[in-house]
């Protein structure tokens, strides 16, 4: 690929250039994965339309809201939420203020939630950009003065920490807050709501302590908008935590398997043979000579390591396809590169693309497997793909 056209997909612009609406992980990106050798990132569109259709149908179309935090679980931001607009889906929730300005900037027009914190500075942004945020201490007020200096009306979802006991107004002092809030006139209540421990029994008492609040707040003439509580694991198992909205973030991607939900995985990992080399016993391979041959071997070489995101502690265990078949990943993983054992094959050559999460073929690598290789879990790997990787929307 020709160094300013990557660059600009990649978001860097070079001296005496700028790129200001380009992403790292944006639908600008227009390279097919012909032209690529450093690692890329496929993101399923299909799949992910399947897997929003699998959670209306069991959600009972009710609205959902797209949690798309940590980068859309690492399958890229803004061509992410622009797939999902295509789908219908007209709420999104992300936990950084950049995050927030960066899918307004890009066009998604629908509401956005920021529930992260937010400093003074960053509040006026919120305000100015239609951005809803997430209050549940005093710094309601920073917010409301906010919209005071903009002459506008901020809209906010007031947190209620119902047993999770990370952020939340405590649901027993829950009420004064609302009430509070509700006398701003420069504040606007949209919705309500509380994140879920994941732990079924104690989940229902956390949903009554939710609608006990909402209804209370109706006898007193106060509406607090949409109520939401329950995220992916609750979608999957706990009707009774739907309420108004449904707020999904991993079963979107088909991260994992999960009852009552037919899922399809959307993101596959993909690169291509940089060299490919026969070693003699008594060579070395990696920094310290970490490694020695014992016997005639052959290696291919990926330019992919650990900076790239893949769990460096994987090789030794974790597997690729190449040509459909499978070869072990051996010796050591730098930032940049990682080699496989590929003795016995045949014509495996440079250029040749690399699965190390995907199908190939009639074979598949699952993140789960990635995962397990790597002693780490679906949702790690996916959200430590690093950013500069290309994501590309099929």
């Amino acid at each position: 690929m020709e160094r300013r056209k990557f660059l600009a997909a990649a978001g860097i612009a070079p001296i005496g250039m700028t790129f200001s609406k380009h992403l790292p992980n944006s639908m600008d990106y227009k390279d097919t994965p012909s032209e690529l050798f450093d690692p890329w990132l496929e993101i399923n569109t299909k799949n992910l339309a399947w897997n929003v259709s699998q959670v209306r149908k069991r959600v009972n179309n009710r609205p959902i809201m797209a949690v798309i935090k940590c980068n859309a679980y690492g399958h890229g931001l803004i061509g992410t939420a622009k797939v999902l607009e295509k789908q219908n889906i007209q709420q999104f929730a992300v936990v950084k203020v950049q995050e927030a300005l960066l899918l307004r900037d890009n066009g998604i027009k629908g509401t956005i939630v920021n529930f992260g914190s937010f400093s003074q500075q960053e509040a006026e942004q919120i305000v100015q950009k239609n951005i809803s945020q997430s209050v549940f201490s005093e710094t309601v007020e920073i917010f409301a003065k906010a919209a005071r200096k903009l002459n506008k009306r901020a809209k906010v979802h007031i947190k209620v920490d119902t047993g999770l006991g990370r952020v939340g107004v405590p649901y027993y002092y829950a009420m004064s807050f609302i009430e509070k809030v509700a006398s701003m006139p420069e504040i606007a209540i949209e919705g309500i709501f509380t994140t879920l421990t994941e732990q079924l029994d104690f989940d229902k008492i956390q949903v009554e302590r939710l609608v006990k609040i909402c209804d209370e707040a109706k006898k007193r003439g106060i509406s607090v908008g949409i109520r939401h509580a329950a995220s992916s694991a609750a979608v999957s198992n706990f009707p009774g935590s739907f309420l108004d909205m449904v707020r999904p973030g991993n079963c979107l991607y088909g991260l994992e398997k999960l009852p009552n939900l037919e899922l399809k995985p959307t993101m596959s990992l993909k690169t291509r043979v940089l060299y490919v080399k026969n070693m003699r016993p008594g060579e070395t391979v990696a920094y310290h000579r970490r490694e020695k041959i014992e016997k005639d071997t052959l290696m291919a070489t990926l330019p992919l390591g650990y900076f790239d995101g893949y769990p460096q502690n994987g090789v030794n265990k974790a597997e690729v396809l190449i040509q459909g078949q499978r070869w072990p990943m051996v010796v050591y993983m730098s930032a940049n590169h990682v080699t496989v054992n590929i003795t016995g094959s045949k014509g495996i050559k440079i250029g040749d693309e690399v699965v190390l999460f995907g199908t190939q073929q009639s074979d598949e690598i699952s993140i789960g497997d990635v995962a397990k290789w790597g002693d780490s879990s679906v949702y790690k790997v996916a959200i430590k793909m690093n950013t500069l990787l290309p994501r590309i929307y099929i």
